[in-house]
């Protein structure tokens, strides 16, 4: 395995560790919300997290997506991989703002939901491209079949619950701003998001560890 390799996967294990920090940190946060626990007040916090930790973990993707080409030369997608995560930088940024501009008292509930909606959108465009990237930051060059089947397989399963998560914050979102429970509705859409974000670094964190161990054994 080449340093690049290793390199790699090292920053790939480095960036899940902030994915799974803020999910942690907003399962916590909603979970207190729902609890009772200065609902209102929490749910905005959340969505600043949830928010910082999309834009934190969108920039060190996008810092590391030359670096990944650099080992598959063959493809010549960096652009689109690009875009399709300046997406999720978008909605951190965004998601910072508005929970931000909540806390100051500015339709609270009305822009979390607007946020949270920003959120699952960014989720659901960006999973495709999240998939191919984590199968080029999994796989060596001239990996054994073996690897790339598990790297293929773990990215494959995180991309269909990014998805799902991705939809079920855009309806529950749709249907807080319809006045339907809001404030329920956005604490269970940032605890499902919270979820996601642990569930998935934890699943690549994993991978990419096996593969470092199928690697060593070749």
């Amino acid at each position: 395995m080449s340093s690049t390799d290793i390199t790699s996967r090292r920053e790939s294990r480095t960036e899940s560790l902030s994915e799974l920090i803020a999910g942690i940190a907003v399962i916590v946060l909603t979970i207190l919300g729902l609890a009772g626990v200065s609902s209102a007040f929490l749910v905005e916090i959340a969505t600043i997290v949830f928010g910082a930790g999309l834009l934190v973990y969108g920039s060190a993707v996008v810092g590391q997506i030359g670096r990944v080409l650099m080992l598959h030369t063959e493809h010549d997608g960096a652009s689109a991989l690009a875009g399709g995560w300046s997406i999720i930088l978008l909605a951190g940024v965004s998601g910072i703002v508005l929970g931000i501009l909540a806390l100051l008292g500015v339709s609270s509930i009305v822009l979390v939901a607007i946020a949270i909606i920003g959120f699952g959108a960014g989720l659901l465009i960006s999973s495709n491209m999240s998939m191919r990237l984590r199968v080029l930051a999994g796989s060596p060059t001239n990996a054994d079949p073996a690897l790339k089947r598990l790297v293929q397989d773990s990215a494959g399963e995180t991309a269909e619950l990014q998805t799902m998560t991705g939809l079920a914050a855009i309806v529950l979102g749709i249907l807080a701003l319809s006045g339907f429970a809001p404030l329920t509705l956005v604490l269970i859409a940032l605890l499902g998001l919270g979820c996601f974000a642990t569930l998935s670094s934890a699943a690549i964190t994993g991978a990419l560890t096996r593969a470092v161990v199928i690697s060593s054994q070749n």
